[in-house]
Protein backbone atom coordinates (compact mmCIF):
# COMPACT_ATOMS: atom_id res chain seq x y z
CA UNK A 1 0.00 0.00 0.00
CA UNK A 2 1.66 3.32 -0.93
CA UNK A 3 0.80 6.02 1.65
CA UNK A 4 0.85 9.70 0.35
CA UNK A 5 0.76 12.96 1.67
CA UNK A 6 0.43 15.88 -0.03
CA UNK A 7 2.93 18.78 0.48
CA UNK A 8 0.67 21.31 1.73
CA UNK A 9 -15.92 48.23 0.55
CA UNK A 10 -14.53 48.16 -3.40
CA UNK A 11 -10.89 48.05 -5.10
CA UNK A 12 -10.10 51.54 -6.60
CA UNK A 13 -10.74 51.69 -9.94
CA UNK A 14 -8.40 51.02 -12.84
CA UNK A 15 -7.36 54.81 -14.03
CA UNK A 16 -9.03 56.88 -11.54
CA UNK A 17 -6.05 58.56 -9.94
CA UNK A 18 -5.33 59.76 -6.87
CA UNK A 19 -7.86 57.72 -5.44
CA UNK A 20 -9.87 59.58 -1.98
CA UNK A 21 -12.65 57.51 -0.85
CA UNK A 22 -15.96 59.88 -1.01
CA UNK A 23 -19.21 58.14 -0.10
CA UNK A 24 -20.55 56.63 -3.12
CA UNK A 25 -23.58 57.94 -4.12
CA UNK A 26 -24.87 54.78 -5.33
CA UNK A 27 -27.62 51.98 -4.58
CA UNK A 28 -27.37 49.23 -7.19
CA UNK A 29 -25.64 48.78 -10.27
CA UNK A 30 -26.01 46.30 -13.05
CA UNK A 31 -25.02 44.87 -16.42
CA UNK A 32 -27.04 43.49 -19.18
CA UNK A 33 -25.57 41.21 -20.33
CA UNK A 34 -23.66 39.85 -17.54
CA UNK A 35 -22.72 36.84 -19.15
CA UNK A 36 -22.23 36.01 -22.94
CA UNK A 37 -22.27 32.23 -23.92
CA UNK A 38 -21.07 31.72 -27.72
CA UNK A 39 -22.94 28.97 -29.87
CA UNK A 40 -20.31 26.44 -30.57
CA UNK A 41 -22.79 25.14 -33.27
CA UNK A 42 -21.03 27.74 -35.54
CA UNK A 43 -18.16 28.73 -36.80
CA UNK A 44 -15.74 30.93 -34.79
CA UNK A 45 -15.95 34.55 -35.37
CA UNK A 46 -15.69 37.57 -34.37
CA UNK A 47 -18.25 39.04 -32.32
CA UNK A 48 -19.29 42.51 -31.45
CA UNK A 49 -21.00 43.00 -27.79
CA UNK A 50 -22.32 46.07 -26.10
CA UNK A 51 -22.51 46.12 -22.58
CA UNK A 52 -25.05 48.39 -21.18
CA UNK A 53 -24.45 49.48 -17.61
CA UNK A 54 -27.26 50.89 -15.14
CA UNK A 55 -25.94 52.38 -11.36
CA UNK A 56 -29.01 53.13 -9.33
CA UNK A 57 -28.45 56.68 -7.40
CA UNK A 58 -29.22 57.08 -3.66
CA UNK A 59 -32.76 59.09 -2.91
CA UNK A 60 -31.69 63.03 -3.32
CA UNK A 61 -27.53 62.10 -4.24
CA UNK A 62 -26.09 64.34 -6.62
CA UNK A 63 -23.04 63.37 -9.07
CA UNK A 64 -20.51 65.69 -9.94
CA UNK A 65 -18.49 63.21 -12.92
CA UNK A 66 -19.89 59.48 -13.07
CA UNK A 67 -18.14 57.41 -14.53
CA UNK A 68 -16.76 54.00 -15.34
CA UNK A 69 -13.58 51.55 -16.00
CA UNK A 70 -13.65 47.88 -16.93
CA UNK A 71 -10.36 46.02 -16.97
CA UNK A 72 -9.75 42.29 -17.63
CA UNK A 73 -9.91 40.36 -14.28
CA UNK A 74 -7.13 40.56 -12.63
CA UNK A 75 -5.66 43.21 -14.67
CA UNK A 76 -4.77 46.49 -13.41
CA UNK A 77 -5.10 47.85 -16.87
CA UNK A 78 -8.18 49.72 -18.35
CA UNK A 79 -9.80 48.32 -21.05
CA UNK A 80 -12.60 50.28 -21.69
CA UNK A 81 -13.82 53.90 -20.11
CA UNK A 82 -16.16 55.81 -20.19
CA UNK A 83 -19.28 58.72 -18.87
CA UNK A 84 -22.14 57.75 -17.04
CA UNK A 85 -25.55 59.88 -18.42
CA UNK A 86 -28.85 60.14 -16.45
CA UNK A 87 -31.06 57.63 -17.28
CA UNK A 88 -34.46 57.05 -16.27
CA UNK A 89 -36.11 56.39 -12.81
CA UNK A 90 -32.95 57.83 -10.82
CA UNK A 91 -30.35 56.63 -12.29
CA UNK A 92 -27.21 57.24 -14.71
CA UNK A 93 -26.36 54.44 -17.89
CA UNK A 94 -23.52 54.29 -19.54
CA UNK A 95 -22.47 51.61 -22.38
CA UNK A 96 -19.26 50.03 -24.43
CA UNK A 97 -18.48 47.77 -27.43
CA UNK A 98 -15.53 45.99 -28.14
CA UNK A 99 -15.10 43.09 -30.37
CA UNK A 100 -14.03 39.25 -29.77
CA UNK A 101 -13.80 36.10 -31.75
CA UNK A 102 -16.47 33.67 -30.24
CA UNK A 103 -14.00 30.96 -28.80
CA UNK A 104 -12.98 33.65 -26.30
CA UNK A 105 -12.95 33.16 -22.21
CA UNK A 106 -12.38 36.11 -20.22
CA UNK A 107 -13.94 38.07 -16.92
CA UNK A 108 -14.15 41.32 -16.85
CA UNK A 109 -14.50 43.69 -14.06
CA UNK A 110 -16.80 46.71 -14.15
CA UNK A 111 -16.68 50.08 -12.35
CA UNK A 112 -18.78 52.95 -11.64
CA UNK A 113 -17.80 55.96 -9.32
CA UNK A 114 -18.00 59.41 -8.99
CA UNK A 115 -15.66 62.07 -9.17
CA UNK A 116 -15.44 65.64 -7.61
CA UNK A 117 -14.15 68.80 -9.43
CA UNK A 118 -11.60 68.60 -7.27
CA UNK A 119 -10.66 65.07 -8.68
CA UNK A 120 -11.74 63.66 -5.47
CA UNK A 121 -13.01 59.96 -6.44
CA UNK A 122 -15.49 58.43 -4.42
CA UNK A 123 -15.70 54.70 -3.36
CA UNK A 124 -16.83 52.48 -6.01
CA UNK A 125 -19.19 50.00 -7.17
CA UNK A 126 -18.32 46.70 -8.98
CA UNK A 127 -19.81 43.94 -11.01
CA UNK A 128 -18.49 41.20 -13.16
CA UNK A 129 -18.68 40.02 -17.19
CA UNK A 130 -17.94 36.96 -17.98
CA UNK A 131 -17.51 35.64 -21.78
CA UNK A 132 -17.91 32.11 -22.31
CA UNK A 133 -16.28 30.70 -25.39
CA UNK A 134 -16.35 27.67 -26.98
CA UNK A 135 -12.93 25.61 -28.20
CA UNK A 136 -13.00 23.22 -31.21
CA UNK A 137 -9.41 21.42 -30.60
CA UNK A 138 -8.51 19.59 -27.72
CA UNK A 139 -5.43 20.22 -25.16
CA UNK A 140 -1.99 18.56 -25.83
CA UNK A 141 0.26 16.82 -23.23
CA UNK A 142 4.04 17.54 -24.52
CA UNK A 143 5.61 16.06 -22.07
CA UNK A 144 4.95 13.74 -18.42
CA UNK A 145 8.13 13.62 -16.21
CA UNK A 146 8.33 11.84 -12.65
CA UNK A 147 11.14 9.65 -11.07
CA UNK A 148 10.36 6.07 -12.51
CA UNK A 149 11.59 4.69 -9.28
CA UNK A 150 11.86 6.02 -5.96
CA UNK A 151 13.30 4.60 -2.71
CA UNK A 152 11.50 3.95 0.39
CA UNK A 153 12.97 6.10 3.22
CA UNK A 154 14.68 4.78 6.17
CA UNK A 155 13.07 7.98 7.94
CA UNK A 156 11.16 10.99 7.10
CA UNK A 157 9.11 11.35 3.93
CA UNK A 158 10.56 11.16 -0.03
CA UNK A 159 8.56 13.80 -1.91
CA UNK A 160 7.53 12.50 -5.67
CA UNK A 161 7.39 15.52 -8.49
CA UNK A 162 5.02 14.40 -10.99
CA UNK A 163 4.99 17.21 -13.93
CA UNK A 164 2.73 17.13 -17.00
CA UNK A 165 3.81 20.05 -19.60
CA UNK A 166 0.31 21.47 -21.59
CA UNK A 167 -0.59 23.08 -24.13
CA UNK A 168 -3.57 24.51 -25.57
CA UNK A 169 -3.80 25.51 -29.36
CA UNK A 170 -6.24 28.52 -28.94
CA UNK A 171 -4.50 29.38 -25.94
CA UNK A 172 -3.82 28.41 -22.13
CA UNK A 173 -6.56 30.44 -20.75
CA UNK A 174 -8.71 27.33 -22.31
CA UNK A 175 -7.17 24.60 -20.15
CA UNK A 176 -9.51 23.88 -16.92
CA UNK A 177 -8.11 20.85 -15.57
CA UNK A 178 -4.67 18.66 -15.67
CA UNK A 179 -5.08 15.07 -14.01
CA UNK A 180 -2.85 12.62 -12.37
CA UNK A 181 -4.24 9.23 -11.41
CA UNK A 182 -1.91 6.35 -10.11
CA UNK A 183 -2.95 2.14 -9.77
CA UNK A 184 -1.35 -0.23 -7.76
CA UNK A 185 -1.18 -3.61 -9.02
CA UNK A 186 -4.47 -4.70 -7.71
CA UNK A 187 -5.87 -2.30 -10.06
CA UNK A 188 -7.31 -0.15 -6.95
CA UNK A 189 -7.00 4.18 -7.35
CA UNK A 190 -4.83 6.03 -4.84
CA UNK A 191 -7.23 8.38 -3.21
CA UNK A 192 -10.12 6.76 -4.81
CA UNK A 193 -10.34 9.44 -7.54
CA UNK A 194 -7.94 11.53 -9.53
CA UNK A 195 -5.67 14.14 -8.09
CA UNK A 196 -5.82 17.81 -9.78
CA UNK A 197 -2.48 19.21 -11.00
CA UNK A 198 -1.46 22.74 -10.50
CA UNK A 199 0.20 25.71 -12.62
CA UNK A 200 0.61 27.84 -9.69
CA UNK A 201 4.37 28.48 -8.47
CA UNK A 202 3.11 26.88 -5.20
CA UNK A 203 6.31 25.09 -4.58
CA UNK A 204 5.44 24.46 -0.71
CA UNK A 205 2.47 23.11 -1.93
CA UNK A 206 1.68 21.62 -4.92
CA UNK A 207 5.04 21.92 -5.60
CA UNK A 208 5.04 23.48 -9.06
CA UNK A 209 7.93 25.83 -9.50
CA UNK A 210 7.21 28.20 -11.55
CA UNK A 211 3.54 29.49 -11.87
CA UNK A 212 2.19 29.99 -15.63
CA UNK A 213 4.86 28.28 -17.60
CA UNK A 214 2.28 25.56 -18.80
CA UNK A 215 4.16 23.00 -16.68
CA UNK A 216 1.34 21.11 -14.02
CA UNK A 217 2.25 19.98 -11.13
CA UNK A 218 1.64 17.59 -8.00
CA UNK A 219 3.91 16.50 -5.19
CA UNK A 220 3.33 13.34 -3.12
CA UNK A 221 4.93 11.72 -0.83
CA UNK A 222 6.14 8.52 0.44
CA UNK A 223 7.30 7.19 4.00
CA UNK A 224 9.04 4.28 5.70
CA UNK A 225 5.88 2.56 6.09
CA UNK A 226 5.37 2.37 2.59
CA UNK A 227 5.43 -1.36 0.94
CA UNK A 228 7.29 -1.68 -2.55
CA UNK A 229 4.64 -2.23 -5.72
CA UNK A 230 4.53 -0.79 -9.44
CA UNK A 231 2.31 1.62 -10.20
CA UNK A 232 0.37 2.74 -13.41
CA UNK A 233 0.67 6.57 -13.75
CA UNK A 234 -1.76 8.33 -16.18
CA UNK A 235 -2.22 12.14 -16.95
CA UNK A 236 -4.26 13.98 -19.24
CA UNK A 237 -5.97 17.45 -19.71
CA UNK A 238 -9.66 18.57 -20.04
CA UNK A 239 -10.12 21.80 -21.60
CA UNK A 240 -13.24 24.42 -20.63
CA UNK A 241 -15.07 22.98 -23.54
CA UNK A 242 -15.03 19.56 -21.98
CA UNK A 243 -12.76 18.19 -24.69
CA UNK A 244 -9.85 15.57 -23.21
CA UNK A 245 -6.24 15.28 -24.37
CA UNK A 246 -4.39 11.63 -24.90
CA UNK A 247 -3.52 9.90 -21.89
CA UNK A 248 -0.54 9.62 -20.99
CA UNK A 249 0.38 6.75 -19.21
CA UNK A 250 3.98 5.28 -17.19
CA UNK A 251 4.95 3.20 -14.70
CA UNK A 252 6.00 4.24 -11.16
CA UNK A 253 8.05 2.02 -9.05
CA UNK A 254 8.38 2.27 -5.31
CA UNK A 255 11.22 -0.27 -4.20
CA UNK A 256 13.29 -0.81 -0.75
Amino acid sequence: MLLLFFIAACDSPPGATPYEEIPAPFSSMSIDPSVVVFDSTQEISDTTLTIQIEAGLKPDAITNNPQFTVSRHGSSTVFREGLLQPGNNNTVVGSFTFTVPSNTFQDFTIYVFDETEGGRVSSTFQTQLQLQGFTTQPPQILSFTFPSVVQIPVEGFQPIRFETEVEHPQGQAQIQTVFLALFDTAGNQLGGEPFTMLDDGDEGGSGDLEEGDGIFTRTLEIGPNNQPDTYEVLTWAIDRQGLSSDTLSSTLTIQQ
